[in-house]
């Protein structure tokens, strides 16, 4: 979706990262090394040797390591907690299945960035929600037929918006609410 991206990133594309991390510390290209370098002190065993060693010792970092330092970079202390969150995360709302229902009689607005999503939900209202790496906006009736309450006054709370809610617990009734009527999470957490 381009930069302001919220789109959750999948259990597998931390994995490529990581390999990534590894490609960049084992590369000939000195800068690139030393930037994977000191991507690497994150991790407390690395944080205490100067850049120097970190690349001295590149032959000894593991496939681990890497994982460990991607999870520090999302936002946890280990590979184990982030994979946890993601998995966690399986039990959310997926707007695939609004599609899956046979609701092909309404109209929405699609869009390819989110920032374009918003501009459109400011002028002309609806419901933002995010679709893969789009959004899309769609009207009360378009939920009302899905056997969604669209006047939930949550909706109002959270500002419409699923991507960038104003009120992040109005989106956590509204989701738990939605998962409970089918309307769940099937993400690869693998």
């Amino acid at each position: 979706m381009g930069t302001g991206s919220t789109l959750p990133v999948t259990l597998h594309e931390y994995k490529v990262r990581a390999s990534l991390l590894l490609k960049d510390l084992d590369s000939s290209d000195t800068a690139r090394a030393t930037r994977a370098a000191e991507r690497m002190r994150a991790l407390p065993f690395f944080a205490a040797l100067p850049l120097g060693e970190v690349l001295a010792r590149r032959d000894t970092v593991q496939h681990k390591h890497g994982l460990a330092v991607v999870a520090r970079e999302a936002g946890h202390t280990t590979w184990t907690e982030l994979k946890q969150a993601l998995e966690a995360r399986a039990h959310t709302l997926d707007t695939r299945a609004f599609f899956q229902k046979g609701q092909s009689p309404f109209l929405n607005r699609w869009f390819s960035t989110y920032e374009e999503a918003a501009r459109s939900l400011e002028a002309q209202g609806g419901f933002l929600f995010p679709f893969r790496e789009q959004c899309f906006i769609c009207e009360a009736d378009f939920l009302q037929a899905l056997g969604i309450d669209a006047r939930d006054a949550d909706w109002e709370r959270m500002g419409r918006d699923w991507v960038r809610p104003r009120d992040p617990a109005a989106k956590e009734r509204l989701e738990a609410k939605l998962v409970s009527r089918g309307f769940g999470g099937h993400h690869d957490v693998r």
